[in-house]
């Protein structure tokens, strides 16, 4: 990635740089009385430099330290769907192969059985 003028290669956000909304999320330290807030670019897993950028594959490493506030911009609100979408996709896929209609394998209980 080339040199821009909001954010070097890595995703660091330039010092003064106007950005759009829906290009980055606000994170703070969790400890602290009044920490000051940091904004990360919001990138998609294949161009994030972890660390120093944000994506749904490393949001929830930095849940840990920080409070990502997430509706605060639209790359945040974005960020927030995209995690929420991931996490449900799972139990959905579960959930798809309980009601696949194929009988199971499970050994029945005979004492459901009538005489």
């Amino acid at each position: 990635m080339k040199d821009t003028r909001t954010h070097d290669e890595d995703g660091v956000i330039t010092p003064g740089a106007k950005l759009s909304g829906n290009n980055y999320v606000v994170v703070r330290l969790r400890e602290g009385d009044d920490p000051p807030a940091r904004i990360l670019l919001v990138r998609n897993p294949s161009r994030c430099h972890h660390g120093y950028t944000m994506c749904v594959e490393c949001a929830d490493s930095w849940e840990l330290d920080h409070h990502v506030d997430y509706e605060l911009t639209g790359g945040g609100r974005w960020l927030r769907a995209a995690l929420d979408t991931q996490r449900a996709a799972p139990a959905s896929k579960k959930s798809a192969e309980d009601d696949s209609g194929k009988p199971g394998t499970e050994p029945a209980d005979s004492t459901l059985a009538h005489p």
